[in-house]
């Protein structure tokens, strides 16, 4: 048994399109998938998550510079 590991995107049809190396070209083989989020995905998911949730926490209070620059 070998291990491959790649990095790839699933569509948004959630389809994966692999190419594997040509040594396993015509022959019979058993594949195991393992899916596991890539980190960076899943901390720019979590940065997106608190953006949306603090969105217009300020609207009626908004930021004013503590030093003009004029």
């Amino acid at each position: 048994m070998k291990t491959l590991q790649f990095t790839t995107h699933i569509e948004n049809n959630a389809q994966l399109h692999l190419t594997l190396p040509s040594e396993y070209a015509n022959q019979d083989v058993e594949l195991v998938v393992i899916i596991q989020p890539r980190k960076e995905t899943m901390e720019r998911q979590n940065w997106l998550a608190f953006i949306n949730q603090s969105y217009g926490c300020l609207a009626d209070d908004p930021l004013v510079p503590a030093v003009s620059l004029i």
